[in-house]
């Protein structure tokens, strides 16, 4: 199996080779690139089109980058917002229904009654 594999890692490199050997031999012919704000000097058709394709796929990677680190900053404050209200359930559900008739009144005062539908403490 890993001859199978070897070969055809090999074969990949060498097509690839092939194919960027044929592409550099068919576009030699010098080629001067004009753009916004100048002109670039006489330089072979090949390189023109390798620094443009690697231009584009430069600001893709650089986009993508900020993309997913703003996103990922939105996930961050997405989970802090869910954690604090995780615990919010988490202490509503430890306070008392109703207050302890066993328990002194100034200490019943304290504990914080639940609010009706109506906007009213119960």
């Amino acid at each position: 199996m890993r001859w199978v594999r070897r070969i055809l890692v090999v074969s990949l490199l060498v097509g690839t080779w092939w194919v960027g050997w044929e592409f550099v031999t068919r576009n030699q012919q010098p080629v001067s690139v004009h753009y916004v704000v100048g002109e670039f000097a006489e330089a072979s058709l090949w390189k023109v089109i390798l620094g443009a394709f690697f231009s584009g796929a430069g600001l893709v990677v650089l986009f993508t980058l900020w993309s997913s680190a703003r996103s990922g900053l939105v996930a961050r404050r997405y989970r802090k917002a869910l954690n604090g209200l995780e615990s919010e359930i988490h202490q509503l559900r430890n306070l008392p229904l109703a207050p302890d008739p066993d328990e002194p009144a100034e200490l019943a005062a304290s504990v914080p009654r639940a609010r009706s539908a109506t906007g009213r403490n119960a």
